[in-house]
Formats: structure tokens, sequence, C-alpha cells
């Protein structure tokens, strides 16, 4: 460990000798015992070594309650803080994450919370010496030399402000005599390709591209790039978060839900796809985790594992089915053709055609198993619902609309609401309005027939599972009804062929009836109150703007509609390819995608790119390659990065705005992932903010540039006058808490909060930093939201989200034929995507597998995260790195042994797109299926401190002052952050798409896990 990060529990050499001196005389004396004797046979006093640190009882210490942001997980946080500075962390007890869904009473007195204790993960224990690392940012940086030189200079606010928002020749100083648009160019309704005014205004040249964004920041970030500026592009990274097993959701929902998992709580059995339940998962593990494990600890639950990789709980899992990577699908699909034909689904909930139907069975949702489609390639609806329009022109429109079934005869169509049993599995032929026959099956069928595609013999041999393995545990799921139920995380679908992967693991759940269901497959319960709405209008505000057009991802617009399709049916062809693939049918959030169309302008070009905590060319599996999109000024005329450090993907940055953590900042409102539960965690600041600040004293942040940005190019939104109340008057927003209070005091209000009392007002004055900008609301508001602050947000109990066993905030509908799906098509070929889960093999954007590798690149890579470590940052926390410092290439031990290698050796990782490779140190191990290797995110940096920049007075810079600038005026690197290696840079590239990172057609799932691998022995045996 360097000289920077010494000191946490650094002993003095003073003490150290003074005690064991002390020990060594008492050793030596041969006489009584003596004072001096007894006192050095005392153990040594913790607080001999290092300061204890402060807890939340101690006297001169201030509690606050939180929300903490080490992880997506959304747990509670109490941080307790000393002479101003953040010194330790617990959980929240009045958070059900903390306490597993069963926290103690909201009306619990806070001083008497204090005394409850309650846990979080090594991640959030992390978090004081996280935010404190000497490698942050203080202060705005403007490039001194090329992009990617890491060569930065400090900039004064007002001159930051003024050349992002004017634009000019900003680097002519530097001999780049090009002009640099500024945002106020692109405040324009003029389209941005005149050719195609569908693609929108100029001003989704604006890109605002997001890493971790939760609400209240989003909120924020939305009202000044979609409503003030105006742009479609606002894209977050939810594709590489993951996006895959969202998409199954998403299909299976109809777009009404992402997040479903099993019911930690009353659930019998949980089939694990893909989530890593006791390392890394929403919620987190000290909630999903620790509730499985406690359960199944008292023979309450059963679980099994699907991965690659034997996870931490494989321990406790009754199987491990080690599934061939990218392959769950097929596993999947031979489970559903298991239940099928033997008879282990629940009819009776499937057949049920209409929500009375299915509430009179005790069922949660309904499905749509019963409902006919149109499957007749000459009919103009083919691949929709039969409704009763098709069979009677005479009704109304609702009437009209209403889906058509089978009679439990099986012959005669009617409509699904007016009957109470529906036949499930039937294909038949009926006439429609104008006397024509139609070929009509159910969803049920042709879910059965995509099941039924392959052998369960093929099946097994495409995952690589044992064929009486895969029919054991679909018993298994099956026999446990509705308290069976499937957790699946980034693992079983973000991949090329995701989306049906997926999909198939969703319907799982719908053939057992378990959705919406005590024990089964749920949603999240929402949050508590309206933070945009009510007291407070922070949704809307005169002048604002609708974004419109296509967002330069494609996601969630439909090619057909695009002037480049109708000019390629005007030339005589199909319409088909488009250029690069759109995404009619997404989740969204595919910011892969949208670095691939700045990188390729198309549908036009970007003019200036905003990117916020986001680090692509680290994260994205393939990022590598937009190094040279984020250095070419002609793709990224303009490039503003908001982060807390200097990492690898915004050393090509023009200007770095330094930002806070969330111990300071990231005001927020958070609502519950999956599954049960309805709450709103509360996040407001523990500590003050460490950046510098503004000439008039606002800290220097996200919502301080937004603000002046606006301000300066006189945008609708911010300023004099802009957030409307629910009484007719007008507040200002200059600053973030305008906005964040205001909120707070809209989710206080709808959730009919009481008033604190004296007592905890005075409490929270005290000890919260927010109490300094208490003056913005009326008194009445402000004791409601000191309540809600003092207990870190309003929760709800588990149970009152039930109605006897059924979630009343679940689903209407689960589908397991999915009309929109359907009518979709893949722009690349024009075909029409199956509206059922299927299985699809996975391929590249040309449909070429990637078994033709196999011979070359006989190794897979599947990646995950460790229980200490997040995905890119976690480098700075000092405890994890003391625990584990360098990842691991981790094989087989068969693998290990064929290639003449053992644990320690150094080996080199290639790929067909990255020959020249990266390089670890193996690990050889029996917990990775044969001809994989796992390698764990988070390591293997070059930015964040581990590589070189020369930064103009970077004592000033950097949070560590002159401790991490060297004699030279270089920034002292930190050798250990640069240990190990990151996966991402030999995954594979799409040859059909420009060299860009492979994705899912569906969806626009990045690919994580098709990249192929050989291994060459680099040296011997590393001591």
């Amino acid at each position: 460990m360097s000289q920077t990060h010494k000191g946490i529990f650094t002993l003095s050499r003073r003490r150290f000798f003074k005690a064991g001196g002390t020990a060594a005389a008492a050793l030596c004396a041969n006489t009584a015992v003596s004072t001096t004797t007894e006192a050095a046979r005392k153990p040594l006093d913790p607080r001999e070594v290092q300061e204890a640190a402060a807890t939340r009882r101690s006297p001169d210490a201030r509690t606050v309650h939180s929300v903490c942001l080490a992880c997506n997980a959304r747990c509670g946080v109490r941080g307790v803080v000393r002479k101003g500075r953040l010194v330790n962390i617990s959980g929240n007890p009045y958070h059900p994450y903390n306490m597993q869904f069963d926290p103690i009473a909201y009306d619990t007195p806070l001083e008497q919370s204090l005394a409850v204790t309650s846990p979080v993960c090594g991640k959030a224990l992390d978090t004081p010496q996280h935010i404190y690392s000497p490698y942050r940012l203080r202060v705005p940086l403007k490039r001194s030399g090329p992009r990617g030189s890491g060569q930065f200079e400090p900039i004064a606010w007002p001159d930051l402000i003024r050349e992002i928002a004017e634009g000019g020749t900003l680097f002519s100083h530097l001999g780049e005599d090009r002009h640099v648009p500024g945002i106020r160019e692109l405040i324009s309704d003029d389209p941005i390709d005149p050719q195609d005014p569908d693609l929108g205004p100029k001003r989704n040249g604006l890109v605002f591209l997001t890493g971790r964004l939760q609400s209240g920041r989003k909120e924020f970030i939305d009202r000044f790039v979609k409503k003030s500026v105006g742009s479609k592009n606002r894209i977050g990274h939810t594709d590489i978060c993951g996006l895959g097993f969202r998409m199954g959701n998403f299909a299976l929902s109809d777009g009404k839900a992402v997040e479903l998992k099993a019911d930690p709580k009353n659930a019998d059995y949980i089939l694990v796809f893909g989530a890593n339940i006791y390392e890394a998962l929403q919620p987190g593990i000290n909630t999903y985790g620790a509730m499985v494990a406690s359960r199944r600890a008292d023979g309450e639950l059963a679980f099994s594992i699907v991965d690659p990789r034997a996870t931490r709980a494989s321990v406790h899992a009754r199987d491990w089915l080690a599934v061939k990577p990218g392959q769950d699908g097929a596993l999947a699909m031979a489970m559903i053709r298991r239940m099928i034909e033997t008879g282990r689904i629940n009819r009776g909930y499937l057949g049920a055609p209409n929500p009375i139907a299915v509430k009179k069975r005790g069922y949660g949702a309904l499905c749509n198993a019963s409902h006919l489609v149109i499957c007749d390639g000459r009919h103009p609806d083919d691949g929709a619902f039969l409704r009763m329009h098709h069979l009677n022109p005479n009704l109304d429109e609702a009437a009209g609309n209403d889906r058509v079934i089978f009679a439990r005869d099986g012959k005669t169509p009617v409509a699904s609401l007016s009957a109470a049993e529906a036949a499930l599995d039937r294909e038949a032929a009926v006439k429609d309005v104008t006397g024509k026959t139609l070929r009509v099956k159910t969803a049920y069928r042709l879910l059965k027939e995509a099941a039924f595609a392959h052998s369960m013999a093929d099946y097994a041999a495409i995952c690589g599972v044992d064929r009486s393995l895969i029919e054991r545990v679909a018993d298994e799921f099956a026999s446990h009804g509705t308290r069976a139920a499937v957790t699946q995380y980034h693992g079983a679908g973000n991949y090329v062929n995701g989306t049906y992967a997926a999909y198939a693991i969703a319907a799982l759940n719908a053939l057992v009836g378990s959705v919406n269901m005590k024990g089964g497959y749920l949603t999240g319960g929402g949050g508590c109150g309206k933070p945009t709405g009510g007291l407070y209008d922070l949704k809307s505000f005169p002048g604002g703007v609708k974004a419109r057009g296509v967002a330069i991802s494609r996601e969630k617009a439909i090619y057909e509609k695009s002037a480049e399709y109708r000019r390629k049916r005007a030339q005589g062809g199909s319409g088909y390819p488009s250029r690069r693939p759109w995404f009619a049918f997404t989740r969204g959030g595919l910011c892969v995608e949208a670095l691939s169309g700045i990188d390729e302008q198309y549908p036009y070009a970007a003019k200036v790119l905003f990117t916020y905590l986001f680090n692509p060319v680290y994260s994205i599996p393939g990022g590598y390659r937009f190094a040279s999109t984020l250095a070419d000024p002609a793709k990224v005329p303009l490039h503003v990065s908001i982060d807390i450090a200097v990492n690898e993907s915004n050393l090509y940055a023009d200007y770095i705005v330094p930002d806070l953590s969330f111990a300071e900042g990231h005001y927020g409102w958070l609502t519950p992932h999956a599954p049960g539960l309805c709450f709103t965690g509360i996040r407001s600041p523990m500590v003050k903010p460490l950046t510098d600040a503004t000439p008039d004293g606002r800290p220097i942040c996200t919502e301080t540039l937004l603000i002046d940005l606006a301000t300066r190019l006189q945008l609708p939104g911010f300023g004099h006058a802009a957030i409307p109340d629910a009484g007719g008057g007008r507040h200002d927003l200059s600053r973030a808490e305008d906005f964040y209070l205001r909120a707070f005091a809209n989710i206080a209000d709808g959730a009919k909060i009481t008033p604190a009392g004296e007592g905890e007002i005075a409490t929270v004055e005290a000890e919260y930093p927010i109490s300094a900008h208490r003056g913005i609301l009326p008194d009445e508001q402000w004791r409601r939201v000191c309540r809600m602050l003092a207990r870190g947000g309003v929760f709800k109990p588990y149970d009152a989200l039930f109605e006897g066993d059924i979630f009343i905030k679940g689903l209407p509908e689960v589908h397991l034929y999915n009309e929109s799906l359907a009518r979709s098509r893949n722009t690349l070929t024009g075909r029409r995507f199956s509206g059922t889960p299927a299985y699809v093999v996975p391929a590249d954007a040309g449909g070429n597998d990637f078994s033709e590798l196999e011979n070359v690149y006989p190794f897979t890579v599947v990646t995950y995260k460790t229980r200490l470590h997040t995905q890119s940052r976690s480098l700075w926390s000092v405890h994890a790195m003391e625990i584990q410092d360098e990842n691991r290439v981790e094989m087989n031990s068969a693998d290990c042994r064929q290639l003449g290698l053992v644990t320690g050796d150094r080996v080199r990782l290639a790929s067909v797109s990255n020959p020249a490779g990266i390089t670890g140190r193996v690990q050889a191990t029996k917990l990775v299926r044969p001809g994989c290797v796992a390698v764990s995110f988070h390591f293997g940096h070059s930015g964040f401190g581990a590589g070189p920049l020369t930064v103009k007075n970077g004592a000033d810079v950097f949070l560590g002052g002159a401790a991490v600038i060297g004699k030279d005026g270089r920034l002292v690197v930190e050798p250990g952050f640069a240990k190990g290696l990151n996966p991402n840079d030999v995954a594979l590239l799409d040859e059909r798409l420009g060299r860009t990172p492979m994705v899912d057609l569906v969806g626009g799932i990045p690919d994580f896990s098709s990249t192929r691998v050989r291994i060459e022995k680099m040296i011997s045996k590393v001591a």
C-alpha cells in the first residue's frame, strides 16, 4: 500500500515499541509481578492502535439516516459524523432492507432506535474510506493537451459555464482551430436532419449519458435535458446494468414491469438463474441473501443455482446446474417442455380467461394463455390477437377490442370477458367478418410448439446440463406450485439472445401460477407519496419543451417510420436492412447503442456529449472500442464529464466537472426493488460537500452546473420563479435544495406523514446538513419532512401489501404471448420476432453463431461481482482492497491440468477482437464449469489514480492535495489500482456493425457471455 493510502490502521512506532518493550521486559523479569508486568499481561487496547471510531451513541457525534449508494441495492444507512467527518456507517432499523423485511415500527422514537443494531454490507462499511480518497477531484478541469493525453488544468467556474454554453474556438491555444459547438447552438426547432424531420430537432444534438443514476437526480437531469433543452437523448446504462433479465420481465408483463423476483420471505423453492444472491443482488446481500440463507438453515426453503460458476450461495443450494454461458434459454425451454409433457402446469390458473375468473380461483394475475392468436400469413393482422371486431363489426370499441377464446368445448369462439373457463391447448379455423377462414392458436399452444421444437436430449446437449438433472429440477419447481418462483439477474440474459432466454425463465412462474402470489414471483410495491406533484409541481413548468424525435440509440423507435426505410422502399427494395438495428420493443437505457450511434453518426451526429458518473471504456464489454470514438472531435465535438475522478473514459473529455459522493449529496427518493414491499427511502447529505464552491458559495456539483447553464442560456424551468406550487405561487430554482426539499415535502404530504415532535425536530436541525436550508419550506411542511428524515424515509409493512395470499401491488396480466413483440421486426433482416418464449441460438448481427471460434478460442469468459467490490469505483475502498486487491483468471482444475497451469501462473487471454489480449494470474478451482474462465469485475484500472496525469496546480485539484502530486508536478500513481485484469477488454466486437460491441437485436442487450478466448502461459508460477 502506498503512502497515499496509509494511516487507517497505523500504529505509531513510539506506541508500538512502548507496548512491545513493556511486554518483553515482563517476559525477562524473574521477580514478583510488578505494576508494569501486570499491565503487560493485559491485551493491547485497540485504542492504542488507532482512535476508536465514533458510533451512533457517542456523545460527540451526530447521526444521519440516509440511503446507501455503494451499490444500487438502496439499503438504509446511519452515518456517524465526528468533527464534520464521516467516520462510521451502520444500517437503518426503520428500513426493511436492513432488517430482512421486518423493521422496527415506524412510530418508534428516534432516540430508542439508536439502540437497535442493523447491518450493512462491506461495500457500505467502506464508505468513509471511499469518499475521502485523495484522488477525488475538487475543482473543474479543462483539457490542456490532446484528448487522451492526461493533461488538464483548472478552469474558473464562470469560464466553464460560458464555454460549455456558448462554444467557440475553445482550444485554439492548443493549436486546435476548429469551432466547438456550445449548447446554445442546439436550442433550435429546426430539424437535425432536413432529409428526415421525424428524427427530431437540433436539440437532439445534446446527448447526456448517465451511469449510476437514481430517482431524485434522475428527475433533475431529465428536467434539464428533456424539458429545458428538449433533447430526446438522456440515456441511462440499463443495458450494461442488467437489461437482460429486465427484458424477460418486460415481455412477460408487456412493459408494465421489469423487475420481478421470488419472494424470499415465503417461497418454498427458488430457482436462481444468473443471480449472485450472496454477493451482488438487488435487494442487497444483507437483505435477500441473508433471508434466503436464514430460511434455508431453518428448513423452510430450498433453492437451486443455475450459473456456469458456483456462486457462494451454491454451498447451500440443493443443486448447481453448471449451464453453458449464454444457454440459460435452452435450459428454461427444456423445463417448460418437461412441465408441459408431464402435466406439471397449473391448468386451473392458465385456463382462467379474464380477471374475474382468475380472482374466483384464488390467483393473482390474469394470464393470456387461452387467448387466440391469428396465425395466418395472408391476414394483415397476422401475429395479433384475434379480437371480437374480427368476428363482429357491429360492436362498440371496447367490446370489439376484447380478445377471443374458445369456450370450454374447444370449438366456439367467444369474448374472453364473457366466459368463466376457456380451452387451453387449441388450434382451429374460424371465419372472420368477411367470411374468410383464419387459422388461430391459443397462446399456450404457441408456447408448447416453441418448447417442443427441440427434444429434451437436444436441450440438454445445448445447455450442457444433464437431462436427468433438468427433469428433476423442473419437477421440483412445479411441485411447489404458487410457492415456487425464479430469481433471475444479470447472468440470465445479458447476452445476444438474452431477451428470449430471460422471457423463457420468467414464463416458468406463469406456468405454476405464482405471479402476484405470496411466496411467488413479485414486483416491487412502489413508493409512498408522489415526489414531483402535490404541494409543488416539479414535473412541468411554463415554457417547458416536449422532447421529440428518435433517440440516437434508436430505442423505442420504429424504423418503418423513418426516411431511411421509405427511401429504400422507393428504390424498389424491402426497406431492410437498416444501417444499424432499431429497437422498438425494449425497456431502453441503451448506452452501448448510443455510443455506437455517436461513432457512426447514425441516425444523426451528436454535437455535445455529457457523461455523468459513466465510464464506458471500462464498464462496457468491448468498451475499449469507444476510446477512439471519444478521442475523435469529428464524432464528439464537445465532451463534458461529470465525475468524482479522472477515469478511463473522461480521460478523453474536454471538461471534467467534479461531483459529490452520495454521502455529501445525491438527494433522492428510492423505491424498492422487486420483490414485495412499498417504501420511499430518503437520501440526504451526511456531511458537507468536499468539492470547492462557486463564487456565490454553492457546491460545485451536477445540480449547480445544470442550473447555471440553464440560467445563462435563459432556458425555462430554472432560475427565478421556476417551480409552481398548488396555491398558484412560484418559487426560485437556484440551488439543489430548492428542488429536493420541495420533493420531500410532496412525499411527506402524499404519504400523510404526521409532524415530528419538538425533540425530533431539534435532532434533525442539529445533526442533518439539509437543515441549513429549512427556510425553503413553511414550518408545517418542514415538521413533516423532519419526521421522514429522522427515519430515513417512509416504510409500509410487508403484510400490508397482501390480501390473503395475493399481492395487491402486482401485475394486472402476464403474457405467454406478447403481441407487441410479435409485431416488431429485426430491422437488419425484416423478419418478425417470435411472440412467445423460444430458444434462440446466440449469434452476431449477421446471424453467425460462435461455434467456428471454438477450436481457436476454446474458453468462454464469464464475469461477476464480488461481495466487496462494485463494477468501477471501489478501488478507493481501502478495506476491500486490503482483503482482495487483485482478481484472478478462475479456471476449472481439469482445464488447468490440460494446459499445464497451476494457481499463480500468469496467463494471457486473447480473443478474435483483441488478439493482444489481457494478462492475469490463474486460480485453479472446481467451482467453474470446464471450458469457462470466470473473472470478477472491478480490477485492471488505468484511471482513478492508477495511471499518469499532468494537472496544472494539481495540489489544488485533488482532495489529497500535495500528497498526490510528485516533484515533477505529475500525479503520484497508485500501482495497486492497476492490478488484475478487466475482462471487458477482450469482449467480442460485431464485425457486421462496424466492430462495435455486440448486442441482442430485440432489446439492445450487451453481450457478457459469448466472448471466447485462448489462454497462453506467460511465465512460471508467481510467488
